[in-house]
């Protein structure tokens, strides 16, 4: 029974699999210019980030993330991180039609295709640590985005996370990807087999751990492993999670392609 489960999953998988980039080449590049120009002297690079570098990528959520890497000193004595972002936001508010702010990012549409760009400043020395801005709590928090990449790429578990994120995104459930990931990776599926004949088991592990009342791991501390200041807990309110908690009772009363579709 569970090998037609774990198939039927596979078959999801391909189903919202990333969208292929090949037509959208020129609209990318010549957002690169973009996003170089608006940087002038303060680039450093442009890097991939996000779930599409790390193996998580879905067709339903933001198709590609791009950190915009800023000198340390870039716009110090000028408004700093907050004004960085707002001059992003309106520079690509005037060259994109579709912009809107997230929390450190800013989205655009091009034609279709869902980007998220955020600004962040490089930190001094031989480090990929950056700093961002956070606009929901307007401050500002050290990351690693190299870090995380890595985790999530070795952790073996991209696909229990693809699957949780086409979940969450059937529901329109607000579950940032970051906390979504660290929360898979280094609590409930600590120990549990990375063979892909478990992957219904564990599917099935997320959804039963996140429908409990008591020892919900949503509301353990879960903390960024670049930086423990940051907590990813944290990142969403009790009336969020309790949407969450919500969501997965249903989908464990619920038959597979109920829960997938």
């Amino acid at each position: 029974m569970n090998e037609d489960i774990t198939m039927y999953l596979q078959q999801i998988l391909q189903k919202y699999q990333a969208r292929n980039l090949t037509n959208y080449s020129l609209a990318i590049s010549n957002l690169k210019s973009v996003l170089q120009t608006w940087a002038g002297s303060c680039f450093v690079e442009i890097k991939n980030s996000g779930s599409r570098v790390k193996g998580t990528a879905i067709s339903l959520a933001s198709d590609v993330d791009f950190l915009v890497s800023l000198t340390s000193g870039c716009n110090e004595n000028k408004g700093g991180l907050k004004s960085i972002y707002d001059s992003l936001f309106n520079k690509l508010k005037n060259s994109y039609q579709n912009v809107r702010k997230q929390n450190v990012s800013v989205r655009i549409n091009l034609s279709g295709l869902e980007v998220d760009v955020t600004p962040a400043r490089k930190q001094t020395g031989n480090t990929n640590n950056h700093n961002l801005y956070v606009s929901k709590s307007n401050t500002w928090k050290q990351t690693n985005i190299q870090k995380h990449i890595i985790d999530i790429v070795q952790s073996g578990r991209t696909n229990e996370i693809r699957l949780i994120k086409i979940w969450r995104e059937l529901n329109k459930i607000d579950f940032p990807s970051i906390y979504l990931e660290y929360l898979v990776v280094n609590n409930i599926l600590l120990n549990k087999s990375k063979d892909l004949n478990s992957l219904a088991d564990n599917v099935s592990s997320i959804l039963t751990e996140l429908a409990k009342e008591s020892g919900n791991p949503l509301y353990l501390r879960v903390t960024d492993p670049a930086n423990t200041a940051n907590i990813l807990s944290d990142l969403l309110t009790q009336a969020e999670k309790i949407k969450i908690k919500n969501a997965a009772k249903i989908a464990i009363q619920s038959n597979w392609n109920q829960v997938f579709y």
